[in-house]
């Protein structure tokens, strides 16, 4: 049976990097490109808002074009 290598050296594991690793993944993904998503989500959320206000509209518009006729 092979249960892998003995306890004594799964125990020795050299982790000195290991903070430095993380840090390196929470910085992943550029300054630049977080802000350009910030401004892309705003723009939806406007646009959306705009969508929102013509739908509301539209049925104001349907709503008296029943009434007059």
């Amino acid at each position: 049976r092979d249960e892998g290598p003995p306890k004594e050296i799964q125990d020795i594991r050299d982790n000195s990097k290991d903070g430095e690793y993380w840090e390196s993944l929470a910085h992943i993904i550029p300054e630049r490109t977080l802000k350009l998503w910030d401004a892309l989500g705003d723009a939806l959320l406007e646009y959306h808002k705009v969508l929102t206000r013509r739908s509301e509209l539209f049925s104001q518009a349907t709503a008296l074009q029943r009434q007059n006729s």
